[in-house]
């Protein structure tokens, strides 16, 4: 009777299923696209506990043969836990999404400020020693520390993600270019200033080099979240590895410029304050301008799930009838 139907229309709760009727359940969800975890402690569910995307069993009471199959065993056999282990893997898996991110656009950035330049007939913006130290630095310190991330406070309220689902979508690579393209924006304008007031060489690279590496830093705090933005919409919960990563890498970065032979390695030259404060603005503007989209965005997605919840309501009261007395 539950051949080709989406059961989970008609009902929630079953009793006295049998071992086979446990397992046409199971492939009945999976038929219409669900993602179905089961429980189980006894040979007669480990057929549906294989069958299922997540098979879960008990480890105190469940037997040998329903753990062998299960992909997650619950030791204290106390089902809160399992809220834990969804919360701690869609973290993981969402940290990975992050990291990939960040290191995707961070190295987009930097491909795109040399081809500009070498296009417009600017020189070299970085040399292979800088690039070098921006990929050392800026991109993997803050990229592990993105891959601690603690899970985001709304991790739970999301249903699950489609299995065949790439880990990164077309939605995503489109926010990489365009942060990609921010990012790379600030320290090309930096770049411009530099050439514009001292001409090709070490003091206009040293600016775009500064520049960008400060940058990518502030944008590891943006890769944090794709909804969550510092400019509004809610709070994240601290992220220790990353403020020690971002801390270290800035005092890194401000160590090119206080030991001689790393700055002479590194093709750099001291900079005044005028210089610094347009180095800030190059790294700071982007950043801020891919919070502020990030924020557009999330209320645009908020607005027209608004809208289509109304609609649905809306319907719903129309196509109603009173059935007569």
């Amino acid at each position: 009777e539950i051949e080709g139907q989406d059961i989970s229309q008609h009902a929630q709760v079953f009793a006295r299923v049998s071992p086979a009727n446990k397992l046409q359940i199971v492939q009945a969800l999976q038929r219409v696209g669900k993602v179905v975890a089961m429980t189980g402690d006894g040979i007669n569910d480990s057929p549906a506990l294989k069958a299922a995307d997540i098979g879960i069993a008990m480890g105190s009471t469940g037997t040998d043969a329903a753990r062998d199959v299960a992909d997650l065993v619950l030791e204290n056999d106390d089902l809160q836990t399992m809220l834990i282990a969804i919360s701690e893997g869609r973290s993981i898996y969402s940290n990975i999404q992050k990291s990939l991110h960040f290191l995707l656009a961070t190295n987009f950035s930097e491909i795109i400020v040399m081809f500009v330049a070498l296009i417009a007939g600017l020189g070299h913006p970085l040399n292979a020693m800088q690039l070098l130290w921006i990929n050392l630095i800026s991109d993997i310190l803050p990229g592990l520390a993105l891959a601690l991330e603690p899970p985001e406070p709304d991790a739970m309220s999301v249903g699950p993600r489609d299995p065949k689902e790439p880990v990164l979508k077309d939605s995503d690579f489109g926010r990489i270019v365009t942060e990609s393209a921010a990012l790379s924006g600030g320290a090309l304008a930096v770049y411009g200033y530099g050439v514009a007031r001292y001409g090709t060489g070490l003091h206009a690279s040293t600016l775009a080099f500064t520049s960008l590496a400060s940058g990518q830093l502030l944008h590891a705090v943006s890769c944090r979240s794709a909804t969550h933005s510092v400019l509004g919409h809610g709070t994240l919960p601290p992220n220790h590895y990353l403020t020690a990563a971002l801390a270290g890498s800035y005092g890194l970065q401000a160590l090119t410029f206080l030991i001689p032979g790393l700055r002479n390695l590194l093709g750099l030259t001291s900079i005044g304050v005028a210089d610094a404060a347009i180095v800030a603005a190059g790294a700071v503007v982007p950043f801020l301008g891919n919070e502020a989209a990030k924020l557009l965005t999330f209320r645009s997605s908020a607005d027209n799930a608004g809208r289509v919840q109304a609609n649905a309501e809306i319907q719903g009261r129309e196509g109603s009838t009173i059935a007569p007395a």
